[in-house]
């Protein structure tokens, strides 16, 4: 009876063992190879040895993996989206350097050794909105002056939009919405109701998650206005309110998406921060009554 349920244990494992073999066989059937599209590019990096290269990165680091220990990196504590990298050696064969930050995003660098300072700290936040432009040469046929041209247009059209965001005796509205070429113009007014001037010193925009708005280091993606124009001038005197026109390419959000607006004062804390949704875009108007300069 021993040996019977032996050879039946042993003739069970030959049959799974290849049963098994064929599902793997006709599963390395189904892999295709990897597409160009697929394959994460490196950013080129160059460190030295006597010289630390910086990256700033538009979320929290989390993880750090480097191809090889000649290469050293450190996370600045009081900056947590601050990657510090040196030389661990001198002439080092080039390496891989592959960073996460805490919005799940994975960045991909090629280090190599170089003691030039010419690209020791590099926005990592700022590379990446270069493809903003790339897009609005692909999708619009609007030249800078006739840019210019359109946001002055915008200024005088009317508003239909009441997004508002209000504190410190500050109110920051969204008036309306416009397209042309492929193109969006948000037109904003900001009024101030105290005798305190307000210094501008910039505006950020964000696409977030909704439930992760609060956190600056789960952002999704920063966009770069093609176009931002005050009205009267950059800042809003005592009692007196001023319009802002900011381009971008044409985009939407999801309904669990939001496109938020910081605007920061200069050397004070009257920061405002005014939310738009996915359906306010979908109120954007046309733009046609632009008409080009005459000689």
């Amino acid at each position: 009876m021993h040996n019977q349920m032996k050879n039946t244990m042993i003739i069970f494992a030959i049959l799974f063992s290849l049963h098994t073999g064929s599902l793997s066989a006709q599963q390395q059937l189904k892999i295709r190879p990897i597409t160009k599209d697929a394959v994460l590019p490196a950013y080129p990096v160059s460190v030295g040895w006597d010289h630390t290269t910086a990256l700033v990165f538009p979320g929290k680091v989390v993880s750090v993996d480097r191809g090889h220990g000649s290469v050293m990196a450190k996370v600045e504590e009081k900056a947590p989206n601050l990657l510090l990298l040196k030389a661990g050696k001198r002439s080092f064969s080039p390496t891989n350097l592959h960073v996460v930050t805490a919005d799940a995003r994975l960045y991909h660098f090629r280090i190599s050794y170089d003691e030039s300072l010419a690209r020791s700290s590099i926005n990592i936040a700022r590379q990446e909105l270069r493809f903003w432009e790339n897009v609005r040469l692909a999708a619009s046929r609007l030249a800078a002056d006739e840019l210019e041209r359109t946001g002055d247009a915008v200024m005088e059209e009317e508003a239909f939009l009441r997004r508002t965001s209000k504190d410190y005796r500050m109110k920051f509205r969204l008036e309306g919405i416009y397209q042309k070429e492929g193109l969006l113009f948000f037109r904003f007014r900001v009024a101030n109701r105290s005798r305190l001037p307000y210094s501008v010193e910039g505006l950020l925009f964000t696409i977030t998650d909704k439930k992760q708005a609060k956190h600056a280091s789960l952002r999704e993606g920063f966009l770069d206005p093609l176009l931002l124009e005050w009205q009267d001038g950059k800042g809003i005197a005592g009692h007196r309110s001023n319009a802002l026109v900011a381009a971008f390419p044409k985009f939407t959000l999801s309904d669990n998406k939001q496109l938020v607006i910081q605007l920061k004062e200069k050397n004070g804390d009257r920061n405002l921060r005014l939310k738009v949704r996915g359906r306010d875009i979908l109120k954007t108007r046309n733009l046609t009554d632009v008409q080009p300069e005459t000689e």
